[in-house]
């Protein structure tokens, strides 16, 4: 595994309707958890972060999430 890269990898997708329709977002990223976290934990934090980094994104629903250890 690369350097600077979190212990898991995560996928994410989210659908926003607007007055201009559906507008779906797909992020990916890593992530490192504490001792004892939970898929819920990491779920949590990921959307938290994501709503943070793209106000726009508050009232969007998830798709989809799945979360894996990164290394193969």
């Amino acid at each position: 595994m690369k350097h600077g890269q979190g212990t898991h990898f995560w996928f994410m997708s989210l659908a926003l309707i607007t007055s201009e329709g559906m507008s779906f977002y797909r992020r990916t990223g890593h992530i490192s958890l504490n001792k004892g976290a939970t898929r819920f934990n990491a779920f949590e934090e990921i959307l938290a972060a994501m709503k943070e980094q793209t106000p726009a994104l508050h009232d969007a629903v998830v798709l989809s999430f799945d979360i894996q250890p990164n290394a193969l």
